[in-house]
């Protein structure tokens, strides 16, 4: 995980998970909290193709957290 940043009550994180065909694909943890409870989320969408490196992988999911709070 190279990228996690909170913003409000909303923490957003980048991270890689296997793929089929030996590839890897990038997506995003949301945990959110509310009334002291925490929702968490896991999320590929709007994360790219599955890819051949897992640093590629991680590239564009820290685009796409980078893009969902704002930065």
């Amino acid at each position: 995980m190279a990228f996690k940043q909170t913003k409000g009550d909303v923490t957003v994180e980048a991270c890689v998970f296997p793929a089929p065909g030996n590839m890897f694909k990038g997506a995003l943890r949301v945990t959110t909290t509310r009334n002291n409870k925490q929702i968490q989320r896991v999320t590929g969408r709007g994360c790219g193709r599955p890819m051949r490196s897992s640093a590629q992988a991680l590239e564009l999911a820290e685009a796409e957290a980078r893009r969902m709070l704002g930065l």
